[in-house]
């Protein structure tokens, strides 16, 4: 009879996983054994922390849309990799794992690293019930595989999220029994289930109140991207000349280019996207949330259902009329449902003759509204300031660069002042969006994107937090580049502390290129503005990872120029 372990590397196979990320530890030391031999199929990546592991994993699902796995001992997954986890499942990011209670074979005995949930132990049950979609706890051999099944289809079913399959010691190292019920299938049959679809006669109400409306503005989020509806969002506002923003985790859900694009809405946005939306009758809300970062604390000159028609498309039902009263709510996967409004806008063109004025307006919003620029984006220095930065990396990194982001301030300008020229460019950790997401999701996303140019933008807080991503990406041949925003605090923290009495939010200077250079990496420093573009162009020429430590003139901060919350009283 086959093992557990080899029946749930069959069932990884059958499923279509195709990495592996994590540190062999406990009993699934047996699972990393068998992958040993399946490498040109399942390919396992070796890192220094089961953080990263998760975090490359969660970037991995979201750009691929496919789960990966991690893999260790039940005790440092449920710790070190609960960063990852948690973002997942905020992000509805899909991902698989894999690990143990390593209880020593018997649960009720003292043991060492035990997660089993008995008396002296850690209850990694609980914890991973707490911030995944499905947990399933495995006391049998069989009951390991038929929750790998279980745990792949739920990961991508619905809204996508993180699962875990939890294995007694026992049920790792036992045999399978095939020959009696319950019996095990081919997993790829639990993944055959379509998108669903709104119904026809919700598509026609829809249609129906966007006709009606004659200052209508779409809001693009994350959902666009797990949807991968990109192309189906531009035509659907292309139909009907409405014009785009995105929420923070939605940002190049349409290219910022596009003449109805405008740009980021909410606390960090483009003002020419909070005004566009201020001054709509209609908001059609594509995968949002509409937290208060989006809706600048519920401002009611921005968001305000008593004045505007509200219509949310969502995979969740319980998300459509969330933070605000809708009119009409689309439950079901984002592309489909824009390819259903799409094909009724076919069938029956629209008239857009009375939307017109709103539809032309864009370009001059835009143009009056500072759209993605500031007079610092065109001044050299040193040290560099962050405007500066951001410019020339605009001006120097190709179209389709992928980017990802990190927390803190280094996010808020890179967000606010970047223009995604590309759709599907843009990812971010806004679930937790905590420090150190960007350098190994980067890593990440080179596994799904090795033809174009990935960069991490960090601070120099998030780039030390997991600066072990870069020995991975050495050891892996994926050249990504790490820019950091290195001003030697915690910028958004010292930002926002008085100035005399400024506590734990400053550094020791530290070279951070050097640190990558010990790696195996290819790194600069730089302190000069006018010194960033060959930089950026010999990191990119190395062929090798890279880190451009940039050195960033404290001064500015975000609180200069975003969008303040709304009082009651004022007018």
């Amino acid at each position: 009879m086959p093992s557990a372990s080899e029946m749930i590397v069959q069932t990884l196979e059958e499923a279509g996983i195709e990495y592996v990320f994590g540190i062999p530890g406990g009993g699934t030391g047996q699972i990393f054994q068998i992958l040993e031999s399946k490498q040109d199929r399942i390919k396992t990546i070796l890192v220094r922390h089961e953080q990263v592991a998760a975090i490359m994993a969660d970037a991995y699902g979201r750009a691929s849309g496919k789960p990966a796995a991690i893999m260790g001992q039940g005790l440092f997954i449920g710790s070190n990799a609960t960063f990852g986890i948690m973002e997942a499942m905020l992000s509805s990011s899909p991902m698989l794992v894999i690990t143990d209670t390593s209880d020593g074979g018997a649960a009720q005995r003292p043991a060492n690293q035990s997660g089993a949930g008995e008396y002296g132990s850690i209850d990694l049950q609980s914890i991973f019930k707490s911030m995944t979609k499905y947990t399933t706890l495995a006391t049998s051999p069989k009951e390991a595989v038929l929750g790998t099944q279980m745990a792949i289809k739920h990961a991508v079913s619905g809204r996508p999220g993180p699962t875990t399959v939890l294995m007694r010691s026992a049920a790792i190292s036992g045999e399978v029994d095939v020959e009696s019920p319950p019996f095990i299938h081919n997993a790829s049959g639990f993944l055959n289930t379509a998108k669903p679809a709104s119904a026809p006669v919700d598509i026609q109400r829809a249609i129906q109140v966007i006709s009606e409306s004659r200052k209508p503005v779409i809001i693009a989020g994350n959902g666009v991207h797990v949807a991968r509806a990109h192309a189906q969002l531009q035509e659907l506002a292309e139909q009907w000349g409405i014009p785009v923003a995105t929420s923070y985790k939605g940002k190049s859900a349409i290219s910022e280019d596009h003449p109805l694009a405008l740009g980021m809405v909410g606390t960090y946005g483009q003002d020419t996207a909070n005004r566009a939306v201020g001054g709509a009758d209609t908001v059609i809300v594509i995968g949002a949330l509409l937290r208060s970062q989006e809706t600048v604390g519920e401002r009611p000159d921005i968001f305000d259902p008593n004045r505007q028609r509200i219509i949310q498309i969502d995979i969740d039902e319980r998300n459509a009329g969330w933070s605000f009263p809708v009119e009409l709510g689309l439950i079901g996967d984002a592309k489909v449902i824009l390819e259903q409004m799409v094909e009724a806008s076919t069938a029956a063109p629209p008239d857009n003759s009375g939307r017109k004025d709103w539809t032309n307006s864009m370009p001059d919003r835009r143009d009056s509204g500072g759209y993605h620029d500031q007079p610092e984006m065109h001044e050299d220095s040193s040290p560099v300031k962050p405007q500066r930065l951001i410019a020339q990396l605009q001006a120097t990194m190709d179209p389709s660069t992928i980017y990802t982001l990190d927390a803190g301030n280094n996010r808020t300008w890179m967000a606010h002042l970047y223009r995604a020229q590309q759709a599907n460019t843009f990812y971010s950790p806004g679930g937790t969006a905590g420090m150190g997401w960007a350098l190994p999701a980067a890593v990440g996303l080179k596994l799904v994107y090795p033809d174009q140019p990935v960069v991490a933008v960090t601070g120099d807080g998030g780039y030390m937090m997991v600066v072990n991503a870069i020995s991975t990406a050495v050891q892996y041949d994926l050249p990504i580049i790490c820019v950091v925003f290195n001003n030697g605090t915690l910028g958004m923290v010292n930002d926002h502390q008085p100035e005399g009495h400024k506590i734990a939010s400053e550094f020791h200077p530290t070279n951070n290129a050097t640190v990558a250079e010990g790696m195996g990496a290819w790194g600069v420093q730089v302190s000069d503005s006018k010194d960033l573009p060959d930089a950026l162009r010999a990191a990119q020429a190395s062929g090798r990872p890279a880190v451009v430590d940039v050195i960033i003139d404290p001064g500015p901060s975000p609180d200069d120029w975003r969008a303040g919350a709304w009082r009651a009283g004022q007018t």
